[in-house]
This record gives structure tokens, sequence and C-alpha cells, in this order.
């Protein structure tokens, strides 16, 4: 298959918008997720230095994170494609809403019924007591627990989640989605 990315575009990116479902999580070049082999080409990363989530020996070997790859040439790139499922759906129970700093919250859901598969990196899906839908990003999961945290930009979190929203009270999940956004 052939796209085209821009010089100042990650391949990863530009290879999602083209509807190529590609494995990633974190798009930052921390978790590795979209390594793959460079097989022609040339790239760069951003800043001139290759990001944290791939070492100088996997490098020598032609590998490269899709994510913070910049092409400069044109490139022949071996990648691992996704299956796409449809999202599945919980309620949870939520156990703590705890402040971190810089203004972020952490919401900690034991999930009841149902299942969501979700990896950190990845975002869920969030139904309030109203209804609305909020997507938060996923910082920890195991097998009846999920853990999300979102920046609480002025209080508007905690005004989304509404005042019911407390230890005990329920939400409903969905994911997991590699996007912040529906859009």
């Amino acid at each position: 298959m052939e796209i085209l990315v821009s010089p100042d575009e990650n391949v990863l990116g530009a290879a999602l918008a083209a509807g190529i479902p590609l494995a990633h999580s974190c798009r930052a070049g921390r978790c590795a997720s979209c390594k793959s082999k460079l097989l022609s080409g040339s790239i760069e990363y951003p800043a001139g230095t290759p990001p944290p989530g791939i070492t100088p020996v996997e490098i020598a070997r032609g590998e490269i994170l899709l994510c913070q790859a910049r092409p400069r040439s044109d490139l022949r790139i071996e990648a691992q494609r996704l299956t796409v499922r449809a999202a599945l759906s919980a309620s949870g129970e939520i156990l703590a809403i705890d402040p971190l700093p810089l203004g972020a919250l952490r919401v900690r859901l034991r999930i009841l019924a149902g299942r969501v598969e979700a990896r950190p990196g990845q975002f869920v899906e969030v139904r309030n007591h109203a209804g609305d839908a909020e997507r938060l990003a996923v910082t920890a999961c195991g097998a009846d627990e999920l853990e999300i945290e979102a920046v609480d930009d002025g209080g508007v979190l905690r005004q989304w989640l509404g005042k019911h929203a407390k230890p005990g009270s329920w939400l409903r999940v969905a994911g997991a989605f590699d996007l912040p956004r529906g859009d």
C-alpha cells in the first residue's frame, strides 16, 4: 500500500489518517508499540535524536518508531497491522478520585459488569450520570480495575463527573480507543 507523508508529519499519523490500522499506543516514542522495520529509505526523528522507546541496537537493525519517524525519502516499511474490532463496554464503580499535580485528576474504577480491554496510553470513553461522554487516558489496567487520568482544566472535569461522582457511584466505560476524541 502506498501513502503520501509530508516531511513534517510522522509516518504513523499519515497511515492512521489513510485508514491503515497499525499497532501503536503512546504516540510519543516511549512505548515502542509502533516499532517497525525500515526496508529502504531514510527517516529523521524530531530534534534529530532517537526517542526513548528505541535503542541504538534496534536502530542498527533498521527498526524505527513510526510515531516519531519523519520521512526524508521514499520509504518501504514492514509494519504490524491490527485487526479492528468493536469497542467493548462495561459498568464501573468509582473507587477513588484523586487530585494530581498540574491540575490533573486520577479516577480509579472497578469493573463490575461487562468488559473493557485497554492498555496504558489508550483512551476509554466514560459516560457520566447525565449520559455525557468524554474520552480519558488509561494509565493502568488490570483484570477488574481501570485507572484513567485527565487534566482538570479549571475544574471542568470535576463538573463533568458531576456532584454525585464519588467513591461508590457508577460510570459507563467503553473502549479502548487510540485517539483522544472520536472525530
